[in-house]
């Protein structure tokens, strides 16, 4: 999967609150987190929010990280205009990224050098 499909566009490291933003470059632009809790009480705690919130997320195996679907605007930016998709894009693009993640990226938020 090519590097550029996806791109990094925010870090955040502090206690407990590890996550890079990921946004889609193509449109429409699906904007997602990657949260890295520092422990299994706090994934799970975030993982009860999500559900009772009705979030979309997804979870890793054989990882702490969760993915976070933000939203899907027309550009890259997340405070513009909303855009319409369709359901089965959103779930190939929660595959994708995933992917794209365990491939680009470290442990620590930064690309990988391939």
């Amino acid at each position: 999967m090519s590097q550029e499909k996806f791109r990094i566009i925010k870090i955040n490291a502090g206690e407990g609150k590890t996550f890079e933003e990921i946004v889609h470059t193509e449109p429409p632009h699906f904007h997602f987190q990657i949260l890295r809790p520092d422990s299994e009480e706090q994934r799970e705690k975030a993982i009860s929010y999500f559900k009772e919130h009705n979030k979309i997320y997804s979870c890793f195996m054989f990882t702490p990280e969760i993915l976070l679907y933000l939203g899907c605007t027309e550009t890259i930016y997340i405070r513009s205009k909303m855009a319409d998709f369709e359901t089965d894009q959103l779930k190939q693009i929660l595959n994708e990224v995933t992917l794209w993640f365990r491939a680009h990226i470290n442990d620590k938020g930064e690309e990988k050098d391939i």
